[in-house]
Order: structure tokens, then sequence, then C-alpha cells
């Protein structure tokens, strides 16, 4: 049984101009933002799972053992990239189902102070969810407890994803960290992601609250 939260890295495909520079530059160094995301939730000391495409999984490996790594396909014709996030969140969960709870981090928040994952882990003791929150504005990433354990793995798509996170109670967790809010990709998918986990209980999250 684990004593801290496990947090879930969440990769989006990368666009055909990153796969492009990463065939050239090689490994682990052409995905920066990841590669720093990874580093900075290492030093935390919390148990981590990265959930990735297959190429960003291989290049991961030079920095994380196989067992915290989680490959996974690309998104099926058709597929909305954020169900096909949503779908990896309920794997994610499902490959460590003994975690006392999940942290949901996009991969692309290089930013994010490593005490502000420990914080969310402390704070998951207060309620189900539980949100960093910077000057008054809801971040990332979000914290679900091992009570939604049941929920999560059913999740299908990002409308269940909504729904969960508007049944259950939360927390705000308030962190000096600027880095809740910074992500550094343009990807629809993961900015979609967001929005569906913050969206549905802070409408206008984007704006400073006074």
């Amino acid at each position: 049984m684990l004593t801290k939260p496990t947090v879930l890295i969440l990769a989006a495909p990368q666009p055909e101009q990153a796969r492009a520079r990463a065939d050239i530059g090689g490994a682990l160094g052409a995905l920066s933002a990841l590669d720093t995301t990874l580093r900075r939730v290492l030093s935390s000391g919390m148990p981590l799972l990265l959930i990735a495409p297959d190429d960003q999984a291989h290049a991961a490996l030079s920095l994380l053992p196989h067992h915290d790594v989680l490959a996974v396909p690309p998104p099926r014709p058709g597929q909305a990239h954020s169900d096909w996030l949503v779908r990896n969140i309920s794997s994610g969960v499902m490959h460590r189902p003994q975690s006392p709870g999940w942290l949901l981090l996009p991969a692309d928040m290089p930013m994010l102070q490593a005490g502000t994952l420990q914080a969310l882990a402390s704070g998951l003791g207060r309620g189900p969810l539980a949100y960093p929150c910077y000057r008054h504005r809801r971040g990332h990433p979000i914290a679900v407890s091992a009570e939604l354990y049941s929920e999560l793995i059913r999740m299908e798509s990002e409308q269940d994803l909504r729904r969960l996170a508007a049944r259950y109670p939360s927390v705000d967790v308030d962190v000096d960290d600027p880095g809740v809010h910074m992500a550094t990709d343009a990807h629809a998918d993961l900015n979609q992601l967001r929005a569906q986990l913050t969206g549905p209980l802070m409408p206008g999250v984007g704006l400073p609250r006074g």
C-alpha cells in the first residue's frame, strides 16, 4: 500500500513538427517541458506514473524505471483527444490501485514547484478533491482521493470527468506557486482537459478574483 498519492503525468501526442525535432535531436532532450516536469515530480519524492504515447514513453526511460512509465496507443480515429486523455487517467488509476489518491498533472507544466505536490497530498485528508489555489485562482494538478477509485476507472469521456468533478466536494489548497497556472504547450487536448478539471467548479477560471 502506497502512503502518498501517485502523480499521474499525462502527456499528449506531439504535433508533427515536435516529432521531427525529436527525431533530429534524439532522446528526452527534445522534450524539454516533459523532461523538466518529470524532474520536478521526482524531486518531490512523490510516487509517479507517466502516461504517454510510445515515443515519449520510450524517451522517458532515460529518467524513469519501466514500472513508472505506461505507454498508451494514440487516439482512435474519430476519438476526441480529451476523451482519450480521460481514458488514460482511468488506465493510470488502474495501474496504481493501491494508491491513497492520484494527482492529475498535465505533462506541459514544468514550472510547478515540488512543494505544491506535497501540499496537495496533505489536502486530500480534507476532502475527496483538492485544487491548488494561487492568488484565489485554481490551477493544476488536481488531487483525487482513493474513495473515488470505482468512478475513476469507469470514466470514458470528458463528460464523465466533468460530472465527477461537479458531484463531490472539494478543498482549495493555498500555494505560493504561480506554476500551477503555467503551461508551455498549445496542445488543444491538454488545454481542454485543464478546462474540464477546473471549469465545473469555478466558472470564469482564468480571471483573478478580487
